[in-house]
């Protein structure tokens, strides 16, 4: 066994909720979509799958956190990118986009990875925005992902690339991470695989805890036993081999730490009534 496959299958030690008052966390759906199920889940079921595009909302006293920023304004209305589909722009009904949702542009932004529909509605911002991203994700998104367009982005964001992997970087969920708000209440996890640079996000909240893991799985079907179509893995998945391994990482937080809730970026059931 590999030193990788090691570090995977050693008991991990389960975060508990923080003593940090008020941190709390709200899901926002942005965008709906209903694909062939055969285009996400490595079943015979046929049929099709509901989907979502999940935006975490962090509460906290020292100043809401979002995790991605969804399809966006610019997706329903056709102006980025420049191919978008009428079904994309069909995704973002009236009102679902974060700006509309939360009236106005956030002050910080934690991206899990730069695809579009966790960036496109950054577009929708004023400027103010901080946006956190990986150095890895900064350095190879100009290269492996067409739809970032840096000179576009940088007129309404201010991209912040930090450096997981550097020494600084502390130890969650045996992931190398960072402290957000230096009070132990957030986490930015280095979780490469679906795109080079990708991240988790883990939040002891005060009475839970969070993990959003981005695309390392769309739904709770891939933290349980299926997978992507191979066919879509390969072109949707950056880096097959990381991406393995950190959905087996994925499966064993949910498996051995029961209390965590984690969120899959394009679950469904987080909605359901």
């Amino acid at each position: 066994m590999n030193p990788a496959s090691a570090a995977v299958s050693m008991a991990l030690v389960c975060p508990a909720p923080s003593t940090v008052d008020g941190v709390s966390v709200l899901l926002r759906n942005t965008g709906n979509s209903t694909p062939r199920r055969s285009l996400v889940v490595d079943d015979d079921a046929g049929g099709t799958v509901q989907m979502v595009f999940t935006v975490g909302h962090i509460k906290h006293p020292d100043g809401d956190v979002f995790v991605d920023a969804g399809l966006g304004k610019v997706t329903r209305d056709g102006s980025y990118p420049f191919w978008s589909r009428p079904k994309d722009q069909k995704a973002v009904g009236p009102g679902m986009a974060l700006v509309e949702q939360i009236g106005g542009s956030p002050g910080t932004v934690l991206l899990t990875h730069m695809h579009l529909d966790h960036i496109a509605g950054l577009l929708d911002f004023d400027g103010t925005t901080e946006v956190w991203t990986t150095a890895e994700e900064w350095r190879t998104a100009r290269t492996s992902n067409v739809a970032f367009n840096p000179r576009r982005f940088q007129q309404t964001v201010q991209f912040k690339p930090v450096d997981i992997r550097a020494g600084q970087a502390q130890q969650r969920l045996q992931r190398p991470a960072i402290d957000v708000k230096g009070d132990g209440t957030i986490w930015y996890l280095s979780t490469p695989g679906h795109t080079p640079g990708s991240a988790s996000v883990l939040v002891r909240g005060t009475d839970q805890v969070w993990l959003f893991i981005g695309d390392i799985a769309w739904m709770d079907d891939h933290l349980g036993h299926a997978n992507r179509p191979k066919l879509v893995s390969l072109f949707v998945d950056g880096r097959p081999r990381e991406q393995k391994k950190s959905l087996e990482w994925a499966r064993q937080v949910q498996e051995q730490c029961p209390s965590i809730n984690v969120v899959a970026a394009h679950e469904p059931r987080w909605y359901a009534k």
